[in-house]
């Protein structure tokens, strides 16, 4: 495994729903901010699909819509306590992580904590 080692602290087990995907330059319109992840924006994409984007990952536009500044993907990753994934990319305190089976997604900061190994 490459990037930084983390081990799961706290469980995390995704809501089941289609994963938006998005591309960089890809418009998408913008609903509302998340209440608890309030770095993130509900969006649309092309084909009617919806998740939440961090808008860092945004170039607002003044019609409500925004295009999509690079690649990105809604996939959570399922995790349990003692789990070691490998962090790439964190946004909006949420951190890009693969795990030992190659399985990839977004796991919340708050159930990772560094590893010491």
């Amino acid at each position: 495994m490459t990037g930084i080692l983390l081990i799961v602290v706290e469980a995390w087990e995704p809501a089941p729903r289609r994963p938006l995907v998005l591309t960089a330059g890809d418009r998408v319109t913008v609903g509302d901010r998340d209440t608890e992840w309030t770095a993130y924006l509900w969006c649309l994409g092309s084909d009617g699909s919806g998740g939440w984007v961090p808008q860092d990952f945004l170039v607002m536009a003044d019609d409500g819509t925004a295009t999509v500044t690079a690649d990105y993907s809604t996939v959570e990753l399922a995790v349990k306590v003692g789990d070691v994934v490998a962090g790439y990319q964190s946004a909006g305190n949420w951190t890009w992580c693969v795990d030992q089976h190659g399985r990839a997604g977004w796991v919340p900061n708050r159930a990772l904590s560094r590893s010491t190994e």
